[in-house]
């Protein structure tokens, strides 16, 4: 039959362990996945050594193996969810940029011309975009006055420009929700072993 033991810190309500063949089998909820993290930290922390491979058991090179795959999935992930909130960020100042081209536009005719804003001539050029029909890009040092077909050409190359973005942000995520389905089996595999795990070890103690 298992032993039962207890231990308290001062202040704090008494802890209810099992022992067991393979060790300390905490009964309660918190306690156990506090000592899962543990069993998790550890094999993956060790699984790089040859001897591991040679002299752990199943199950430590199992939760070590799922505990790497769970770290990479989650780098990835946070990688991938950056890239699609910078593009988004990137979307919304180019709509507000794009208002005031507009707004900048609206003074101007074929035989009139009016000043290109500071702010559009900056986005221009960080992003690469061309202005004219030859594919001119801007200096954002210079001074640009553009009338109405100017204007309509420098407005049309940014929209083209916005929805190449707009695509490859969509693109990204449709990755990031793959990378987030992949965590989640991940997890749950490990969620499932762990249990599996706990379940044996009840079992070993109660036949003892």
């Amino acid at each position: 039959m298992a032993s039962t033991v207890s231990g308290a810190q001062p202040n704090s309500t008494p802890q209810q362990v099992q022992t067991g063949p393979d060790g300390i089998y905490p009964s309660d909820g918190k306690a156990q996945m506090s000592q899962t993290v543990g069993l998790i930290n550890s094999a993956a922390g060790t699984v790089v050594s040859e001897s591991l491979l040679e002299t752990a058991s199943l199950d430590a090179l199992m939760l070590a193996v799922m505990s790497e795959r769970a770290e990479l999935l989650e780098t990835i992930l946070r990688g991938q969810v950056q890239e699609v909130r910078e593009k988004n960020n990137k979307l919304k100042e180019a709509n507000s940029i794009m208002a005031t081209a507009r707004a900048a536009k609206k003074g101007s005719g074929e035989e009139d011309k009016t000043e290109m804003p500071q702010d559009v001539k900056d986005f221009f050029a960080e992003n690469d975009i061309s202005w004219g029909d030859g594919g001119s890009k801007i200096d954002p040092s210079s001074s640009y006055s553009l009338n109405s077909t100017e204007w309509d050409l420098a407005i049309e190359n940014m929209k083209g420009w916005t929805e190449s973005l707009t695509s490859s942000s969509q693109l990204d995520m449709t990755k990031l929700q793959s990378t987030s389905g992949k965590s989640n089996q991940t997890f749950e595999m490990m969620s499932q072993f762990v249990a599996k795990y706990f379940r044996s070890g009840d079992s070993i103690i109660k036949n003892i």
